[in-house]
């Protein structure tokens, strides 16, 4: 029974936050409203991203959009441990993508969450908005 109830607290992780790899995103309007509670959410080995209650752009482009944020978060624990690994709650995220005539707004609530980085090129956000 307890390994059920770590898978679902792996998939609820998951399923918390946004991410979009490699595309286009035009006139669109993203929103998280996630509540996560008592997640650990973990990222190893080179170039990953741990995220709860965010939201990740990596590699994509994104013209005349709003993107928001508004996840609650309480007692999670966030690590990226390696290299050029982001660990990340109520955040934020663009990595190495071309945002232009965006609205970018974050209003996450945070309360005692652990979110760590350990390794080369890390970031370690709590209610962030960050830019690589």
């Amino acid at each position: 029974m307890k390994t059920l109830a770590a898978i679902t607290l792996i998939i609820s992780s998951a399923i918390a936050s946004t991410a979009f790899a490699q595309s286009t995103v035009k006139k669109s309007v993203l929103i998280n409203q996630s509540l996560n509670k008592a997640n650990a959410t973990m990222a190893v080995g080179k170039k990953n991203i741990a995220s709860t209650g965010s939201i990740n752009v990596r590699n994509s482009a994104i013209n005349k959009s709003v993107i928001v944020n508004r996840s609650l978060n309480k007692a999670n624990a966030t690590i990226a441990i390696g290299q050029k690994n982001i660990a990340a709650t109520g955040s934020v995220v663009a990595s190495d993508s071309d945002i232009k005539n965006s609205l970018i707004y974050n209003e996450s609530k945070n309360v005692g969450n652990a979110t760590i980085s350990d390794g080369r090129k890390n970031a370690a956000s709590t209610g962030s908005v960050i830019f690589q």
